[in-house]
């Protein structure tokens, strides 16, 4: 069946995927499709393409296809769903037995009342409904992590552990009601598989499913967990890697860490590490009925869509002559809380052109995974990707890969002609419609400036008179700009904008989403000759002549014409003419901060008037007050996450003790608070003041690189202390108030390149004219000594992020670099930002966006200040500005005492 892959299409999915490799910076992308030959009686499967694409950049060790175990993440569920079934084709299990029968002392509590109506009553002891059936279905009401084994615990337990700790969590929601995904859930089935056989869940999996398809380098096991190769016949784990919004920089690999390689207590959820090779016959299970590990009856009935109370079995399933169909009226029948669902026995069921699809994806640390199966196409299709929810990316390839050779395989007789009544000309202009489509993303532009300003700020769902606000994270989402010029838009994730270029049909050109999270999802359809001009300023007035974003939300233009954004403004605006976003409530703001776990952080933040909870790095959900209870110097603060939150409906609870926080609780899982005020303490990263004081002594032994006796004299800079009455100065290095925790200059001056100093007169008039707000001076020129002093005081890695090489001589030393904040010119005081000053931490950089909404806006009040005055921002730290100039400055290691 290799002829089945044309030069062409191997060369069309060769660019596609290393195109997601370049533009999204994943180092590598691991790809098996795997082909039915149904003209063959045994319907063999055949390998149509299995392939190892990664980064021209990348350092870790390249993966191969036998040696290289990749961690599959939530994959893994469908091998506990497979030996559910295994013991159901057995009689030694029901999929409609109470848990209870396997796990006596199994009883988690009901849901919290005071997160429902006051009408609202349960029945006693609702766990007793929970069935088997419940937990790989997705519909038990458990939370999603089990409180212990999860991602977040210091120390992972067992599974008997993890059982033991649901009894103390309580249901989300009734069971049988919603859907609600759940490794808590399929790790208490792994626990059934365990008590049920006899034997250990991977033992289990190891004798019943990997021996019998030949997967025999693959485990479930806690085994070859490192990432270098040792020896190239021994099997090894593939280096994952993590990023963070606020890395600063989206094309060097360098700024990746190297994923933690942790054996989760909830194994049967999350813990399968397979090669390509294994994975490929897991799907050729797939493929071919269920043979040879289950049934043909419960294999379709696998894949059948399921409702959320009880197991239904097709009739007559040995005469059925399409067994794999997708049925869209079996998706409105399960509800979610983000809508309808479709889903089988734990696997999940949508569609591709009228075809089922079964497919699972998997999130984990390090890995991002799409596993999806064509049954009546007979096309299987595996992606792997090793960087850090890049699941989108994971999904494309495989859509496209779909796209790319559904014309071998789609036929007259298939169901979709048949029952559907649709042509299969008509079946393949969709599916050409949609390669085209996707093939046009490759061609993608950055967003102009000219279309920025028409579909910046807010787009919100529009809501009829009096209509009730409905909590939830999709009721708006933001187009903004950032300090880089980079436009996103943003949601519970933060993605990148594209253009495509124009439809050549249609006419229409779209704005789509192009970034790791959000890849390819159509924001904005901009009609043919539609007029900008023509648009009302408040479009929630008019309709008719509006943009719409994702066929729904509506632009409050009113709102972001008086929004203040990255630019260069001609001429900047005044103060009348910009909405100063008001200051969070003391009691909430005492909340904003970081609650740390293992390997992860949870993070509170102000988002357009709501706390927002950030999880798992990447994922931003609102946070609804529900109440608060005061019990001497103790209190507890319940809110309630969204109903579209991938923690849907579970409770927060903040433990605060005289007015600090002390730790949050997600459903019982605890992140303990961690203060990051660099007041006094000694920074993670910074030697100790002893090492920085000798550091210092020796700086002025060390010989001067960049010795230039004509730009020593004709230094040009001048003294800030002479530009202007209202500039304020706090210069910490003439103190022990910074970083290394030790006084670096004698005099506490600050002197500056005299052009430099014009463009910061001209930034700080601004502000004192329009805003009553003035610029302190922390730090501006620095002798090349003193940069020496602080690369000695700091780990290597900080080297070249928070502090200058000394090699190169930074901005700074050639006195064009300033460390600045703003203070309130009615009380001088200094005005709050998002983190302190010279914090070697997340905090200072720029797309960090914690804090609250106030201390970010006056972020971007002196960044815009700063950038409309010819300073470029410097992307780690927040207070620092850099002079753009044509010609580079000379370094200096001029002391205060000797500037004229």
């Amino acid at each position: 069946m290799t002829e089945i892959l044309s030069k062409e299409i191997i060369k069309d999915i060769n660019e596609f995927i290393e195109f997601q490799i370049k533009d999204k910076s994943i180092p590598c992308i691991s790809v098996s499709v795997i082909a039915r030959d149904d003209s063959s009686k045994k319907k063999e499967c055949h390998s149509l393409l299995k392939k190892i694409y990664h980064h021209q950049d990348t350092k870790s060790p390249i993966p191969t296809f036998d040696k290289t175990l990749f961690r599959v993440a939530s994959v893994s569920k469908l091998f506990t769903y497979v030996a559910i079934l295994q013991l159901v084709d057995r009689g030694l299990l029901s999929l409609e037995d109470p848990v209870t029968k396997y796990i006596p002392d199994f009883h988690p509590k009901n849901p919290q009342s005071f997160t429902y109506s006051s009408e609202k009553e349960f029945e006693p002891d609702l766990y007793r409904k929970i069935s088997v059936f419940n937990l790989i279905r997705h519909s038990s009401g458990l939370i999603r992590e089990p409180i212990e084994g999860n991602y977040f615990n210091e120390i992972q337990s067992d599974l008997v552990t993890l059982v033991k700790s649901m009894n103390e969590s309580s249901l989300v929601s009734e069971p049988w009601t919603e859907h609600k995904y759940s490794n808590a859930a399929v790790a208490v089935a792994g626990y059934i598989v365990e008590v049920v056989s006899g034997e250990s869940f991977a033992d289990f999996i190891e004798k019943n499913i990997f021996i019998p398809l030949g997967m025999l380098n693959s485990t479930f096991k806690n085994e070859y967990a490192y990432t270098e190769v040792k020896d190239e016949n021994q099997l090894r784990t593939a280096t994952g890697h993590m990023w963070r919004y606020w890395d600063e920089n989206t094309k060097d690999l360098s700024v990746y860490k190297e994923a933690p390689l942790t054996y989760f207590g909830m194994f049967p959820a999350a813990c399968l590490a397979t090669t390509v090779d294994d994975i490929s016959k897991f799907l050729q299970f797939f493929l071919q009925d269920g043979k040879p590990l289950l049934k043909y009856e419960t294999f379709v009935q696998f894949l059948t869509q399921q409702p959320l109370k009880s197991p239904i079995k097709p009739e007559n399933i040995e005469k059925l002559e399409f067994p794999y169909v997708y049925d869209e009226k079996a998706v409105a029948k399960t509800p979610t809380s983000i809508g309808t669902s479709s889903y089988g026995l734990g696997v999940d069921i949508s569609n591709f052109f009228g075809y089922q699809v079964a497919r699972h994806g998997g999130a984990v640390n390090g890995f991002a995974t799409d596993f999806r199966v064509l049954p009546e196409l007979g096309l299987g299709i595996f992606v792997c990707s090793t960087l850090d929810v890049c699941n989108a990316v994971s999904i494309q390839i495989s859509e496209y890969i779909s796209c790319q050779l559904a014309a071998n395989f789609v036929k007259e007789t298939h169901s979709i002609v048949k029952l559907n009544n649709s042509s299969l000309a008509t079946t393949m202009e969709s599916i050409e419609n949609r390669k085209s489509f996707l093939n046009s993303t490759l061609l993608a532009t950055e967003i102009p400036d000219s279309l920025y300003d028409h579909i910046s700020g807010y787009w919100y769902l529009p809501r009829e008179g009096g209509e009730e606000e409905v909590f939830n994270d999709n009721d708006y989402v933001q187009i903004l700009k950032s300090y880089n010029g980079t436009v996103y838009s943003k949601d519970v994730v933060l993605s990148k904008l594209a253009l495509l270029p124009i439809d050549k049909k249609t006419g229409i050109q779209s704005i789509i989403t192009a970034d790791r999270m959000s890849c390819n999802q159509v924001m904005i359809n901009i009609p043919k000759g539609f007029n900008f001009n023509n648009s009302t300023k408040n479009e929630f007035a008019n309709k008719e002549s509006t943009l719409i974003l994702k066929e729904t939300y509506i632009r409050d233009s009113e709102e972001a014409n008086h929004s203040l954004i990255y630019c260069k403004y001609k001429p900047l605006p005044l103060k009348s003419e910009i909405t100063i976003q008001p200051p969070l409530t003391e009691e909430f703001k005492d909340l904003v901060g970081f609650y740390m776990a293992r390997d992860h952080m949870a993070m509170i933040f102000e988002e357009n008037g709501h706390l927002n909870f950030n999880i798992e790095w990447l994922f931003n959900y609102k946070m609804k007050f529900l109440s608060a209870v005061q019990k001497g110097d103790v209190s507890i603060v319940y809110f309630l996450l969204s109903p579209t939150a991938m923690y849907n409906n579970e409770i927060i609870e903040f433990h605060m003790e005289k007015g600090v926080p002390l730790f949050l609780s997600l459903s019982g899982i605890k992140f303990k608070f961690q203060s990051m005020s660099t007041s006094g303490k000694q920074q993670p990263g910074v030697y100790t003041k002893d090492v920085c004081s000798k550091a210092l002594d020796q700086s002025f032994t060390i010989p001067f690189p960049f010795e230039d006796e004509n730009a020593r004299i004709n230094h040009n800079l001048v003294d800030l202390a002479t530009i202007s009455p209202t500039l304020k100065f706090d210069i910490k290095y003439a103190t022990t108030d910074n970083f290394t925790g030790i006084q670096l200059y004698k005099q506490a001056k600050a002197f500056l390149n005299k052009d430099a100093a014009k463009c910061l007169l001209s930034a700080h008039n601004w502000l004192v004219e329009n805003w009553n707000v003035g610029i302190i001076i922390f730090d501006s020129y620095r002798p090349w000594n003193i940069t020496w002093t602080m690369a000695e005081s700091v780990i290597p890695e900080f080297r070249g992020v928070y502090v200058a090489t000394p090699k190169k001589g930074s901005i700074h030393n050639r006195g064009g670099a300033l460390d600045i904040s703003l203070y309130d010119l009615s009380n001088g005081k200094v005005i709050e930002m998002v983190g302190d000053f010279d914090e070697l931490s997340i905090r200072s950089h720029r797309s960090y966006f914690g804090g609250t909404e106030l201390q970010r806006w006056y972020r971007k009040l002196l960044t815009i200040a700063l950038m409309n005055n010819n300073f470029k921002p410097y992307e780690q730290e927040w207070w620092h500005f850099d002079i753009i100039v044509d010609k580079p400055l000379p370094v200096l290691n001029v002391q205060f005492n000797e500037i004229n």
